[in-house]
């Protein structure tokens, strides 16, 4: 990998269900990776549905201060915060690229 890495929402319930067989050694050793070169990055949203997720939708949900703690500590990875202006910017990115979101 080359550069930071926007994480989705499903890579990290991935990461952290370990019912879900080889995409969760998948995910986890990508989370590691990431972890370790300091190149992962992730959004408000992000953080906020992997809260809603490993508390309601994981096989196995997450305490309250097991979740506080996996939201700690992936604080520490650079966060984008959603707002209008990043949503527009996104598409100017996509346009110039042609690529897909």
């Amino acid at each position: 990998m080359n550069g930071k890495c926007l994480v989705d929402t499903n890579i990290f319930m991935y990461a952290h269900d370990g019912a879900a067989g080889v995409k969760h050694q998948r995910a986890r050793s990508l989370i590691e990776k990431l972890w370790h070169s300091g190149d992962g990055v992730l959004s408000t949203q992000v953080l906020q549905e992997l809260c809603i997720n490993l508390r309601r939708k994981a096989k196995h949900p997450l305490s309250i201060e097991e979740t506080r703690r996996l939201i700690q500590d992936y604080s520490s990875w650079t966060i984008v915060i959603n707002t209008a202006e990043s949503a527009i910017e996104a598409l100017d990115i996509e346009s110039r690229y042609k690529i897909s979101f």
